[in-house]
């Protein structure tokens, strides 16, 4: 039984960490592009505007929503998009109670039989 809590355990770890690489890539990538567009100023090239918001909701909903929303107000990141704004915390009180629903359990939804 205690295995099930140790990979639990890493399972949560491992997705937060994820989020939180995923979403400083995508704020380091949003800094070069603007950077990128300030530097040419006579012949301004068209920069693919890549809005990743699947990958972050996909990855909220894996668990690491709660990393997502805070990380977002530390990094400065999207913060005006409404989506993500209203949706991220929605999904970090479901991965709470998901969470704490496991825990307290003992993965009995797990054993059938």
């Amino acid at each position: 039984m205690i295995i099930l809590y140790i990979l639990l355990i890493a399972y949560i770890l491992a997705v937060n960490f994820y989020a939180f690489l995923l979403l400083k890539t995508l704020k380091t990538q949003e800094t070069e592009n603007e950077l990128a567009i300030q530097s040419a100023q006579k012949t301004p090239t068209p920069v693919k505007s890549d809005k990743p918001i699947g990958k972050l909701l996909i990855t909220g909903l894996l668990g690491g929503a709660i990393t997502i929303y805070v990380c977002m107000f530390v990094m400065k990141y999207k913060r005006g998009d409404l989506l993500l704004m209203v949706l991220m915390p929605l999904l970090g009180v479901l991965n709470i109670y998901a969470w704490v629903l496991a825990f307290r359990s003992g993965f009995r939804f797990f054993l059938v039989g």
